[in-house]
């Protein structure tokens, strides 16, 4: 019979991941709505809400990603439907692809680690603040770290070759279907590949199944996508916006530095793979090598290749990093080889991770609050299909009357002349009467200034503002809507252009003449605005 201390081991054994995974679970509400807001999740819920509508990205809505996260999340947020807090909800539906990751990196610890490296790895991963807090926000990324460390996972399995071959394919080529950075994945990973089995030729004995399920199921999800596309009509524009869009002239000058510095130190990395391949032993090391390798070649390209570093470019390297490093440092630290010390080690870094995460982004901190208001204004103004200017997407569950997103890279060629603003005639063109204001290029700024009145925050509604006296005011319209003529509190009646008098018009663009009594400062506003309760300051109007 066992003994009473093997039983409790084992029970601790069994016990111990799920009350680790709920400690997680936990954590991950906690922080819900603390992570930092970016302007990249408005946009990625947007295109999400269009294909709600039936319409289809890239023909109907600009989108310079991949299609699976849009088409993924759409069934989530028509059963969240339009409401303010529709990002919290769409935040929550990506965690699962936060333990994904977790899992798959636990995997290829537990494979080529052990039981201990893999645990602590991913203890520390999972609290690491950038990894924490970037794969909480609704974004591609998250998707797309999930997939190619499921992929890797897949990939180390023991098994048939073809089948396993396949399933990897399958992820890998879902993450290319997410994002197409995963073009970069690849082939930093067929690099270490090819680094590692030429060091050691004795381990080179690939079986063809492998590499051919490998490549059929890379191929089949993009080559779908792509046929689908193509048969709506819409592959010519679904090529520009992921490729020509993301690969055009910004202007911005080549950091020749960077170059060199990747150049230099690509192939140091891979001087010191191969002679580590080449000292090692045991079926284990070539996947130690890889990992470690991979993961350093992911970063390089990313600090010195990649046109527009951003955070989370590095969320698939980043658990394999710390899973190299915890190998590492199981066998050549003394102090980590024991059990308590290591766990100390780990727990001390842990506690460290917790006290960052809390003190840079406290959990009691709403980062959401802002946005919500704003959309919730975007809602209680507008109806849907009425068209709502935003930079990317902010409105989320409005049509833009804008075709392209204006992020970094659009911002550069309007900096440089590769692109010309063209927003103000988009507004004028769609009578749009509701802007969000952050975000917008210096033209069409200037125009939102001209014929929009503060409302809340960054959001504007269409209004012109009338100086006050008895003489007719003259003045032009550029954004074409219904008007109500307001003193900031009620409705006033005025003769337009010579017509009967009235409180309302719908006005057409160009030069106007309005006879008004009043002697005060008076405001065209939008009519809808105003039925639905805004008021105008004009306290303060010149």
């Amino acid at each position: 019979m066992p003994s009473l201390h093997g039983m409790r081991l084992s029970i601790r054994r069994e016990f111990w991941p799920w009350l680790l995974l709920l400690a997680l679970l936990s954590l991950r509400l906690c922080w819900l709505n603390a992570y930092p807001f970016d302007s990249d999740e408005p946009q990625h819920a947007h295109v999400a809400w269009v294909w709600t509508q039936g319409l289809l990205p890239y023909r109907d809505v600009f989108d310079n990603h991949g299609p699976l996260f849009g088409l993924l999340n759409a069934p989530v947020l028509a059963w969240v439907g339009e409401r303010a807090d529709a990002l919290s909800w769409l935040r929550l539906a990506v965690q699962p692809w936060y333990f994904l990751a977790l899992f798959a990196a636990w995997y290829l610890g537990r494979r080529f680690y052990g039981r201990r490296v893999a645990l602590a790895a991913v203890l520390l991963v999972a609290l690491w603040p950038r990894f924490f807090l970037v794969m909480g926000q609704f974004r591609t990324d998250d998707l797309w770290a999930a997939l190619w460390l499921a992929s890797l996972a897949v990939l180390a399995m023991r098994g048939g070759s073809f089948l396993r071959g396949l399933g990897a394919g399958l992820l890998a080529g879902a993450a290319l279907c997410v994002s197409q950075k995963t073009v970069m994945l690849l082939v930093t990973a067929a690099v270490a590949g090819m680094v590692v089995g030429l060091a050691r030729r004795s381990a080179w004995r690939l079986d063809w199944r492998l590499p051919a399920g490998y490549g059929l199921g890379l191929l089949l999800l993009p080559v779908l996508f792509l046929a689908w596309f193509a048969a709506q009509g819409a592959l010519e524009i679904a090529v520009y916006n992921l490729v020509g869009y993301n690969t055009a002239e910004t202007g911005r000058d080549a950091n020749l530095w960077r170059l060199l510095l990747f150049f230099v130190l690509a192939p140091a990395a891979v001087a010191v793979a191969v002679r580590r391949q080449r000292r090692s032993h045991g079926a284990r090391a070539p996947w130690r090598i890889f990992i470690a390798l991979q993961s350093v070649l992911v970063v390089l390209a990313v600090e010195c290749i990649w046109p527009l570093v951003t955070r989370q470019d590095f969320l698939p390297a980043i658990p394999l990093l710390l899973l190299a490093l915890c190998g590492w440092a199981a066998r050549r630290w003394r102090w980590a080889a024991s059990p308590r010390r290591g766990w100390l080690a780990v727990g001390a870094v842990v506690a460290l991770e917790l006290v960052l995460l809390a003190s840079n982004e406290p959990p009691w901190r709403d980062a959401l609050r802002g946005q919500r208001a704003e959309l919730g204004s975007v809602l209680r103004y507008t109806d849907a299909g009425d068209s709502v200017m935003d930079a990317k997407g902010a409105s989320i569950f409005r049509p833009r009357p804008y075709y392209l997103v204006l992020e970094t890279m659009a911002r550069q060629r309007l900096q440089h002349g590769l692109m010309a603003d063209t927003v103000p005639e988009a507004l004028a063109e769609h009578g749009t009467m509701l802007v969000i204001r952050r975000g917008l290029p210096d033209l069409a700024d200037a125009f939102v200034l001209r014929n929009y009145l503060p409302a809340a925050g960054q959001v504007r509604i269409a209004g012109l503002l009338l100086p006050g006296g008895d003489d007719a005011h003259r003045f032009e319209v550029e954004v074409p809507g219904d008007y109500t003529l307001v003193d900031g509190r009620a409705k006033v009646m005025a003769s337009l252009d010579g017509a009967a008098p009235a409180d309302h018009w719908t006005l057409t663009r160009g030069m106007h003449r309005l006879d008004a009594s009043s002697g005060q400062v008076l405001a065209l506003v939008g009519s809808k605005a105003w039925e639905r309760g805004w008021r105008p300051a004009l306290e303060d109007a010149p």
